[in-house]
C-alpha cells in the first residue's frame, strides 16, 4: 500500500469510527483519543490529518448532512420550471423519510447547540441557506402560480413544519426511549413517529394553506 492510500485509509477510519460515537453520544460526547484509538491509529495521526477536535467534529457533521442535502435538492429540481407545490410536497416528504432514518443525530445536534458546542452552533446557522432555503423558494414559487394562500413564506414554513416534522423528530429522538410514558402518551408518540401518519399530517397541512378550488 502506498503512502498516499494509507494516509486516506486513516482518515476514513477516524471519520468512520466518530460519526459511530457521535451517532451513540453527540459532539459533546466525542473525545479525540476514544476516536483515535477505536480507528487503530495514535493521537498523533489525528492530529496530523485534523489539526483539532473543532475541525473535525465541523467535517463530521459535513460528512453526514451532504448526501440529505443532495437528495433534498434533486427533488427540489429549483432550476426547472413546474408545478412548485407538487415539488415542495415531494421534497417534504422525502425531508421525512430523511428526519425518519437521521432523527437520533438530528437530536444530538440540537442538544448540542443549545448546550454550547460550537460546530452543532455553525452548522444549524447554514441551515437557512440550504434545505430551508429550498422549501421557502418552493413555498414563494406556488403562491406566485396561484397555489398557496398569501402569507409570508417562513409563517407557512413554520406551520409546516410544527404540523409534521418536528412531531416526527421528538418521537423519534428525544422521546424515542421514554418506556415511562402512560399507554395514552405511548400511543401519541407512536403516531407521531409513523411515517403514513406523518404523510397525512402533510396532507392536512398542505390543505390547509391550499387556495380554496385547489
Amino acid at each position: 500500500m502506498d503512502a498516499s492510500k494509507k494516509s486516506g485509509d486513516t482518515r476514513q477510519r477516524l471519520l468512520s469510527q466518530g460519526l459511530d460515537m457521535v451517532r451513540r453520544t453527540g459532539l459533546r460526547g466525542l473525545v479525540v483519543r476514544e476516536v483515535a484509538a477505536a480507528a487503530g491509529v495514535n493521537p498523533g495521526s489525528f492530529v496530523y490529518h485534523f489539526g483539532n477536535r473543532e475541525r473535525f467534529v465541523t467535517e463530521l457533521v459535513e460528512l453526514w448532512y451532504a448526501p440529505i442535502y443532495r437528495q433534498l435538492r434533486q427533488a427540489a429540481r429549483l432550476r426547472q420550471p413546474g408545478d412548485a407545490l407538487g415539488r415542495l410536497r415531494e421534497v417534504i416528504e422525502q425531508l421525512l423519510q430523511l428526519a425518519a432514518e437521521h432523527a437520533g443525530f438530528a437530536s444530538h445536534l440540537a442538544a448540542d447547540a443549545l448546550a454550547g458546542e460550537p460546530a452543532a452552533q455553525a452548522f444549524l446557522l447554514r441551515l437557512p441557506s440550504r434545505h430551508m432555503r429550498l422549501l421557502l423558494v418552493l413555498l414563494a414559487r406556488a403562491q406566485r402560480q396561484g397555489r398557496l394562500v398569501d402569507a409570508p413564506p417562513p409563517q407557512l414554513l413554520c406551520y409546516l413544519v410544527s404540523a409534521i416534522g418536528l412531531p416526527l423528530l421528538l418521537a423519534r429522538g428525544p422521546l424515542a426511549a421514554s418506556d415511562w410514558l402512560p399507554q395514552q402518551a405511548r400511543q401519541l408518540q407512536r403516531w407521531m413517529a409513523d411515517i403514513p401518519a406523518a404523510r397525512q399530517r402533510l396532507a392536512w397541512a398542505l390543505a390547509g394553506i391550499t387556495k380554496m378550488g385547489e
